[in-house]
């Protein structure tokens, strides 16, 4: 039907979260794992497809058999540091040697960062939102900003956590 001779290998493959969730260990219903990068994900393993399209939570097969995933997913994660160190000329290692200075105090005088710089997946959906930050005054320094990016896509990924639970799902 295809064209192809006999020896063509034709095998199933996996995303790149779930070949990875057998690398760390998430073999079993409730195991998860966060994955940084471009973009932030929250992957458990589950027994059953389970979509809750709702909150934008994805589901898929495991790579393994008999087994699912679900995913919450943050469309900028890792990327938010990236692009907040460029805007300002320094490292992301200088930038967290900076932040690791910063006292309690400090921390919470900071402004709030909004992680949206590509839209947003879980749980809002929207290709649309936007990234900010909130609350800068003429003492909001590069570490506290800093600080706010780290926060903020901390706060992305547990909004993810949230909706996850909220479908039934336990990690």
């Amino acid at each position: 039907r295809w064209g192809l001779t006999s020896s063509v290998v034709v095998a199933g493959g996996g995303g790149d979260n779930a070949v990875s969730a057998i690398g760390v260990g998430a073999v079993s219903p409730g195991d998860a794992f966060i994955s940084l990068g471009t973009s932030g994900v929250l992957f458990v393993v589950t027994d059953a497809y389970r979509p809750a399209p709702q909150s934008a939570v994805h589901a898929f097969c495991h790579v393994l058999p008999n087994l699912w995933h679900q995913m919450s997913v943050m469309l900028s994660a890792a990327s938010c540091l990236q692009w907040f160190c460029r805007l300002v000329g320094v490292t992301e290692t200088e930038l967290l040697e900076e932040i690791a200075q910063l006292s309690d105090a400090d921390k919470a005088s900071a402004p709030m960062f909004l992680p949206y710089l590509s839209g947003e997946r879980t749980p809002h959906n929207d290709p649309h939102a936007r990234g900010l930050f909130w609350g800068l005054t003429h003492s909001s320094q590069r570490a506290l900003m800093g600080y706010a990016v780290l926060e903020g896509v901390s706060f992305g990924i547990a909004d993810g956590l949230r909706v996850l639970q909220e479908s039934g799902t336990a990690i």
